[in-house]
């Protein structure tokens, strides 16, 4: 048996590999368009994922980005007009972040950046094997089964 494999396909450390390339060669292939938008990636995912966690501690905890690395991201986003920073009610020391229209625009701009990229590679799949991906991915990120 060839090394790395289990006679039933690659091994779990290929494939997380694998996934991890492809991840890396779209973010670095969206990059540019990104750039033009007056963002880094991280900055990028930072402000697409505000709406549904509004905190920077918990910013901090989803992205695995230690709080000064949000806490510079938050206040770079600031400047560019994109959040802004609200207090929370009943809680003073505490403040939550919203998305300016700016910012919902911006977001629907990297979006389709990183989707054309997706979408690139993407089209050397057939349209069926986009769907059975689809449907993995899906199964493997919230975990319930995979249902053929």
């Amino acid at each position: 048996m060839p090394a790395g494999e289990s006679g039933q396909g690659p091994e779990s450390w290929e494939l997380f590999t694998n996934l991890w390339s492809l991840m890396q060669s779209v973010m670095d292939d969206s990059a540019p368009a990104l750039e033009g938008l007056g963002l880094s990636i991280k900055s990028f995912s930072l402000l697409a994922s505000v709406e549904e966690v509004p905190f920077p501690a918990e910013l901090a905890r989803i992205m695995h980005l230690p709080p000064p690395t949000v806490t510079y991201l938050v206040k770079q986003l600031e400047s560019l007009g994109l959040i802004e920073r609200r207090a929370e009610p009943g809680d003073l020391r505490k403040f939550r972040l919203v998305l300016t229209a700016a910012g919902e625009k911006t977001i629907g701009k990297g979006r389709e950046a990183i989707g054309s990229v997706v979408r690139e590679r993407l089209s050397r799949i057939s349209p069926k094997d986009v769907a059975v991906l689809d449907r993995i991915v899906s199964a493997l990120t919230s975990g319930r089964g995979f249902e053929q």
